[in-house]
């Protein structure tokens, strides 16, 4: 086993290089597929695709959600596919049923 401080100093040179390298530099090291951030609808994209489908009902739901709903996406998934940074469980041991959160790659915000 590695002591404490070399593990911290092999942790800060795997994410200096890793920093270094661009979006598709690091897609080349991934070990499988994956799903880009990109290809998953906001929620406002999924209500616009919906409220054409639905007719006018959809539209009065687009209003007042605008913020919000072009900054958040839903995804229903392997959430270990997604091509982001860290997932976070922010869960309680209360909660039975809790979904994960994604951090997403700085650049992508």
């Amino acid at each position: 086993m590695y002591s404490s401080n070399k593990r911290k100093k092999l942790w800060r040179e795997e994410k200096e290089r890793l920093l270094k390298m661009t979006l598709e530099e690091r897609r080349k090291e991934y070990l499988g597929d994956y799903v880009a951030l990109k290809t998953i609808p906001t929620w406002m994209e999924d209500l616009k695709s919906k409220s054409e489908s639905d007719g006018e009902n959809a539209k009065e739901d687009l209003q007042g959600k605008k913020s919000l709903s072009e900054k958040v996406s839903l995804y229903r998934g392997d959430i270990t596919l997604l091509e982001v940074d860290a997932i976070v469980n922010a869960g309680n041991p209360g909660v039975f049923f809790c979904a994960g959160t994604m951090i997403t790659p700085a650049k992508l915000i």
